[in-house]
């Protein structure tokens, strides 16, 4: 009796259940449990790569992805020799064997399967739409003992949940971009009006949590979406014109009729640039994102240029430190001592490419532009709309974000690309091709 494929079926369900299990710690903030299960997916990866030899697929520019990353975390412990700050040196250096551990859980044990891949990430949709529903209740309870709108917005809509509202969005900017593919290549798992209704609940979540890059992206993508749907002969049996005009209406209501997330875009706009060009400042000066942003672009050279460190940079170590005496200097917000606040001293650049040129250098820029390359090549092979886009989304993030500075943040950046290139030779997740209508069941 041959039992190979009775193993390989173990070994898939294993395998499924484990990635599975990663997501609902990753959607719900259960932090120990996505160390864990990462650490199984690695290990399962290895058992079978030893039972079995390494799979027939390859995407060369998955492996360069991991040697990037690994490269990216062997700066950090080299600038362990020349930092001031020895424990914050291999604090940063512990918080990036994410980007080396999970980006090698991913590549050593893929997802075997398509089918399995789409029922994974369909699965994960339908997490996404629990999270979002648990903590809409929060707020709805709380709004009703303070009164206060603010409680469906930003960072307070999803801290029942212990998230970071940019990260929710990138979470849910996936599932959307998910979801609204499936609906181009006539692929589902419930009927139309659910998994309509889902891409809209994901929608409005999207913007109640009001991050102006993850929104401005999804309008992005939702405008060529909805081009390419017009465009085709069969989109009147695709989605109906009416879902169209909904679409259409709810963005300009959103930003036409005051509210927070409007608010936000506006803040943008109203902000003076020229501020960011001061020697001094004032403590009670207010700087919008993009103010803020501009002005790391400005201390992060003078930083280097005062230290000559543009090659090696002053070791994630000292980065704050440095960074703090520059908002010191220039009579920043630091804070009130009676209120347990430290004002800008908690802010690191907001943007990974002027993070590690602070970091590392020269030499680790080169290996993070490196390592970018190397992803975005890698979803390019892929030849899936659905990768690329949310490849292009990624990269985006890191010029908004410091996402390497947390555990959750790395988790973020190396799973997901890995995770929607594990189809490389065969069967490639919703590919330009034609649709695979066996599986429209409804």
């Amino acid at each position: 009796m041959n039992t190979t494929p009775v193993k390989q079926t173990t070994v898939h369900l294993i395998t499924y259940s484990l990635y599975l299990l990663f997501l609902v710690s990753l959607i719900f903030s259960f932090r120990a449990v996505s160390s864990m299960s990462i650490a199984a997916i690695l290990l399962t990866g290895v058992i079978t790569i030893f039972l079995k030899g390494p799979s027939s697929k390859k995407n060369k520019y998955r492996l360069y992805f991991v040697i990037g990353c690994a490269s990216l975390l062997l700066l950090s412990v080299v600038a362990i020799l020349y930092t001031t700050d020895v424990h914050e040196g291999w604090n940063n250096a512990r918080i990036k064997t994410g980007l080396l551990i999970v980006s090698l859980a991913v590549f050593v044990a893929p997802i075997p399967d398509e089918n399995l891949l789409r029922k994974l990430l369909f699965h994960y949709c339908l997490l996404l739409t629990l999270a979002s529903l648990y903590c809409l209740g929060h707020a709805f309870a709380r709004y009703q003992q303070s009164g206060s709108a603010s409680v469906f917005f930003y960072h307070s809509l999803v801290n029942p949940i212990a998230q970071h509202a940019i990260y929710f969005s990138l979470m849910i900017l996936f599932g959307l971009i998910f979801l609204l593919e499936a609906i181009k290549r006539n692929f589902r798992y419930l009927p139309r009006s659910l998994h309509l209704s889902l891409i809209g609940l994901l929608s409005l979540f999207l913007f109640m949590l009001s991050s102006k890059l993850i929104i401005s992206i999804y309008l992005v993508y939702l405008f060529l979406w909805l081009l390419q749907i017009l465009k085709s002969n069969s989109s009147s049996r695709l989605i109906s014109p009416v879902f169209i005009g909904l679409v259409i209406l709810s963005v300009l209501l959103v930003f036409s009729i005051p509210n927070p997330v409007s608010r936000r875009f506006y803040d943008i706009v109203r902000g003076n640039i020229s501020i960011v060009r001061q020697d001094s400042f004032k403590p009670g000066d207010y700087f919008n994102g993009l103010q803020f942003r501009l002005l790391q672009w400005r201390f992060v050279p003078e930083i280097l240029t005062e230290n000559g460190r543009w090659w090696i940079g002053i070791s994630p170590g000292d980065a704050q430190s440095y960074l703090n005496e520059k908002y010191l200097s220039k009579n920043m917000y630091s804070g009130d001592p009676t209120k347990g606040t430290r004002g800008y001293l908690v802010y690191n650049t907001h943007n990974q490419f002027l993070q590690t040129l602070l970091q590392t250098g020269i030499i680790g820029l080169v290996v993070l532009f490196a390592t970018c390359l190397c992803m975005l090549k890698m979803a390019i092979e892929q030849k899936s709309r659905l990768t690329i886009f949310i490849t292009i989304a990624l990269l985006a993030w890191l010029f908004a974000e410091s996402p390497f500075e947390t555990q959750y943040g790395i988790m973020i950046f190396t799973f997901f690309p890995m995770l929607f290139t594990s189809m490389t030779d065969s069967g490639v997740l919703l590919k330009n091709q034609l649709p695979d209508r066996s599986l429209d069941r409804h």
